[in-house]
């Protein structure tokens, strides 16, 4: 159960209409709820979110499981679920997101996979601390647009993190986990 009353429809009307506009598959998503609390931030937003999930070229399963990655190291459930699902829809085999925390053991990944997830990994839990190593790996392997593009996917789901789990936002009613 949330933290904070999350508003209805009747009770922020603009905001939700921004919702409806702009996002009209997912108005009533916990996250979008919250934020029609601030509409100038529910504002810009959805835009940045839209940009970040269009990956600038990353292949989508590296992008999903870089995002799940960031939300187990962070703890965090509400993004971690959706965005699971997403991987497997996307191609990656269950197998190998049951074994995403102990990708360094695994011979599921390959040395991408590995390079992706290590720096998802550590760019949440010390950005500052990402070893010269850790970048290069990524950054000699994707160029400078993906790895970029990765860090805005890697940063954003941290943000999303950092909000909804003090909050304790929870996956939507009727979601199933793949």
């Amino acid at each position: 159960m949330p933290r904070i009353h999350l508003p209805t429809p009747d009770e922020e009307p603009e905001a939700f209409a921004v919702l409806r506009e702009k996002r009209g598959h997912a108005p009533n998503a916990q996250i979008f709820r919250t934020l029609a609390i601030c509409p100038d931030i529910l504002e810009v937003f959805i835009p940045m979110a839209d940009a970040v999930r269009q990956g600038q070229g990353i292949d989508p399963k590296l992008r999903e499981m870089a995002i799940v990655m960031a939300c187990q190291t962070m703890g965090t459930n509400y993004e971690h679920d959706p965005h699971w699902n997403r991987a497997i829809k996307e191609g990656v085999s269950k197998e190998q997101m049951l074994a995403l925390w102990d990708f360094e053991k695994s011979p599921l990944f390959s040395e991408l996979e590995k390079a992706v997830l290590r720096l998802a990994r550590d760019a949440t839990r010390a950005p500052a601390q990402v070893s010269t190593g850790v970048w290069e790996d990524v950054y000699h392997r994707l160029g400078p647009k993906q790895s970029v593009a990765l860090l805005f996917n890697i940063g954003w789901y941290n943000m999303t993190g950092r909000l909804t789990g003090p909050l304790e936002l929870s996956n939507e009613a009727d979601f199933t986990r793949l």
